[in-house]
């Protein structure tokens, strides 16, 4: 699907402000949560692997990116970091949107309940 930006990934001089979504296959879904995994050491000293949600889904939603503009995805965590929390907001409710009508169970998308994008 096709969503339009409000304020557009900048990209050198261009402003890119159409964004094509495609929908998550499972190697997205483990890429993704490979990738917000992160080892730790507890207060007992033992190694153990934490992941967080919030990662999860921005790394869910930045392979879901087919393109912007002529910027080819999966974008990079850093160019997902440029975009302006409302055109976020646009990927994010049509990625939501794709799934409910795909009967998916990509659910949360690693959002905490209480955390709006």
């Amino acid at each position: 699907i096709i969503v339009p930006l409000k304020h557009g990934l900048k990209v050198g001089e261009d402003v890119l402000t159409e964004a094509e979504l495609r929908e998550a296959t499972a190697g997205d879904v483990i890429e993704a949560q490979e990738e917000a995994e992160k080892l730790v050491i507890t207060p007992q000293g033992a190694p153990m692997l934490v992941s967080s949600p919030i990662l999860v889904g921005v790394g869910l939603l930045r392979r879901q990116i087919k393109r912007i503009g002529n910027l080819n995805g999966p974008l990079a965590l850093g160019e997902i970091k440029k975009l302006n929390p409302e055109d976020l907001d646009l990927l994010q409710k049509a990625l939501d949107k794709m799934d409910q009508a795909a009967g998916e169970a990509v659910s949360d998308r690693g959002r905490d309940a209480g955390v709006g994008w």
